[in-house]
């Protein structure tokens, strides 16, 4: 075999990084100041000045090409190996000898993001012990806010709303965040639509990250009053924000805070179903008592979106694709999986309880 020596110097390489990256990732306040705020955000800012130059999604484009090529190769060593012109051993040692750079390029460009401090920490919120009662106050919440959002945005907000537009007018709810938190600065935009739409909803995907390029990739194929929370969504991990449940949460800020009337029924449209569904869980009658009180413009879009990606439903997306990506989060750290979409429950009572514990200590304030 050619070049054997620095595959097998490749393999043995894999347990010292791996060992090395689980002693640097139990440390997530270091993650937090000298990897997300140091090179994650001068990398992650370089990949979206170079990739911004181009109009079209060169991560996803990239993926697409380097996927066929593994597909290709994957054939080409069966029918080698069949025809006995190459071991089965060979082709292991070809795999993790190329996987050892590869898993150092993961965990540099983004693997580290998912051990960072979490958001609660960073926003003095209390998500913890949170009862059932305090779901159910939130959700009502939230179907009076979305119903109100959806009052005030004409249908005319959302004809005449491009995807353009909302990248564009996206990085403003970034701008009002940082006012506050200085590490939700967003510099250079690389917002896309993302190349193979198409291929994304059968997929069940609204959005991805490109880690290699640091583009924040959209489906355009989905729903344009629900598109600001998913843009949004993606900026998040643009900033480092790894765990699904914290760029929801930061989607839901930059969305309501939003002075734009279709990003901020965005951010109410985006979560008030996953809070219908944890209510669910709790009392099922009082979640469709819930349902009910929505009004007829937010149920219309809500069934229009249902219907929409119904078409796209396959068995691919339920067996392979859906199971792949939990293992994917899960093997980051993500105890959760996929389910950890809907943690940013939590963190919308942590922020709840954060008002109703400001306007107390300010009548108490006042009373003093």
């Amino acid at each position: 075999m050619k070049f054997r020596g620095w595959k097998i110097i490749s393999i043995i390489l894999i347990p010292v990084q791996w060992l090395i990256f689980k002693i640097v990732a139990s440390n997530h306040q270091w993650i937090e100041y000298n990897y997300n705020r140091g090179f994650f955000r001068i990398f992650s800012g370089l990949l979206r000045k170079v990739t911004s130059f181009f109009d079209f999604s060169l991560g996803l484009i990239l993926v697409y090409i380097l996927s066929a090529a593994l597909l290709f190769a994957l054939i080409r060593c069966f029918f080698l190996i069949k025809n006995k012109k190459r071991s089965f051993k060979e082709l292991i040692i070809n795999i993790l000898a190329y996987f050892s750079p590869i898993y150092l390029l993961y965990m540099l460009s983004w693997g580290l993001a998912y051990h960072k401090m979490p958001i609660e920490e960073l926003m003095n919120l209390n998500r913890e012990n949170i009862s059932n009662q305090e779901v159910i106050n939130l959700c009502e919440a939230l179907v009076d806010s979305v119903n109100n959002a959806r009052n005030r945005l004409h249908e005319n907000d959302i004809e005449k709303t491009t995807i353009e537009n909302v990248f564009n007018k996206a990085p403003m709810g970034y701008e009002i965040l940082s006012k506050c938190h200085s590490f939700l600065t967003y510099k250079y935009p690389s917002i896309k639509k993302a190349a193979g739409s198409t291929l994304l909803s059968y997929m069940s995907t609204s959005g991805v990250y490109m880690f290699p390029t640091g583009e924040a990739n959209v489906n355009d194929l989905g729903m344009i009053y629900d598109l600001p929370f998913v843009t949004t969504h993606e900026m998040a991990h643009q900033l480092g924000f790894a765990s699904e449940d914290e760029a929801n949460f930061l989607a839901y800020l930059a969305c309501k805070n939003h002075p734009e009337p279709l990003f901020r029924y965005s951010a109410y449209y985006g979560t008030t179903f996953r809070a219908l569904s944890k209510v669910w869980e709790i009392d099922s009658t009082y979640s469709k008592r819930l349902f009910n009180l929505l009004t007829p413009q937010v149920r219309g879009d809500y069934e229009k979106e249902k219907n929409h990606w119904k078409r796209f439903r396959n068995p691919i997306q339920r067996y392979i694709v859906s199971p792949f990506y939990d293992l994917f989060l899960r093997s980051n750290g993500v105890e959760q999986g996929s389910r950890s979409y809907d943690l940013v429950i939590e963190l919308l009572v942590a922020e709840r309880r954060q008002k109703i514990d400001g306007k107390k200590q300010h009548r108490n304030f006042q009373k003093n």
